[in-house]
């Protein structure tokens, strides 16, 4: 299927995110193996600069005008329901290599990531460079200050649950999610009484092939925030264009409001996330992933 030309120059225009990531790691490399202290200076001055940086109306018009979302053969958003304008947290899996599923959605007119606020990690946006063009496309930290905050506004809020751990786990073929040991994001809609909505996007797992071996040695390194996913594509780091990519939100989870949730309320109420995972999975994959089980880490 042909592409239109703005969607190829927008794709290949997306590579400069990998390269200044690239980038960014080889300067530590150099710093570790060379003491090189200069890169000390140059990391330290880049994120302070960064820092003074906030979303860009023009960066995000600049972005949405190449229709990125297009390079796949198909995409598709479904809401399983009409979700909330306000007060809501949407949970994304998987996390895949790029979470194109969560970030090339944002923004699409009449869905309910038309006013989602995204949030990322502190070290995803501290990256020299690639982290500023996150922060220009409206990404936020997803660090406690900063979620309180806009839970206590009543803001929706998109977040990657799985985080570095459920990239490390994408395999091509296989939809698998990391949710059995993240329980913070409960804990902190029970204290605003936030509806949770599960997300899922099929697809997001078959943009790559993977490297899949030393896995508890890679998740290992997910404890020290480094990267732990080796991937590749017949386009080396563009995603596989033949990738039909269906985000589908599921029904929303009312919870409430308990300022100081025990750890008995936290467990009740992430077991109930899970089968809602897993209900809003069973449903929809018959139709848009046949034969492939969801694999709950």
């Amino acid at each position: 299927m042909a592409k239109p030309f703005r969607v190829l120059v927008g794709t290949f225009f997306f590579q400069f995110w990998i390269l200044f990531m690239g980038l960014a790691g080889y300067m530590i490399y150099r710093l570790i193996v060379y003491r090189e202290t200069w890169n000390v200076v140059l990391f330290i001055v880049t994120m302070i600069l960064q820092v003074n940086y906030v979303k860009s109306e023009l960066f995000i018009k600049f972005q949405l005008w190449f229709k990125m979302m297009e390079w796949f053969d198909k995409r598709e958003i479904v809401e399983v329901e009409k979700p909330k304008k306000s007060n809501s947290m949407f949970c994304f899996h998987p996390h895949g290599i790029y979470s194109m599923g969560m970030v090339h959605n944002l923004y699409t007119k009449n869905t309910f990531f038309e006013n989602l606020v995204v949030l990322s990690s502190r070290f995803a946006l501290s990256i020299p460079f690639s982290g500023l063009l996150l922060t220009l496309f409206g990404l936020e930290g997803v660090h406690p200050e900063n979620l309180t905050k806009l839970l206590k506004k009543g803001s929706n809020v998109g977040i990657m649950v799985g985080g570095f751990e459920e990239a490390t786990l994408t395999k091509y073929g296989e939809n698998r999610v990391y949710i059995k040991e993240r329980k913070g994001f409960i804990k902190y809609a029970l204290r605003f009484g936030t509806t949770i909505y599960p997300v899922f996007t099929f697809g997001e797992n078959n943009m790559f092939y993977t490297y899949n071996g030393f896995q508890s040695l890679r998740l290992w390194l997910n404890k020290f925030k480094l990267i732990g996913t080796i991937y590749w594509s017949r386009f080396l780091t563009i995603p596989e264009p033949h990738t039909e990519m269906i985000t589908v939100c599921g029904k929303g989870i009312e919870l409430p409001k308990i300022e100081n949730p025990s750890k008995e309320d936290i467990d009740k109420y992430h077991q109930i996330y899970i089968e809602g995972l897993k209900e809003l999975y069973d449903t929809y994959a018959p139709k848009y992933a046949p034969k492939v089980p969801l694999q709950i880490f």
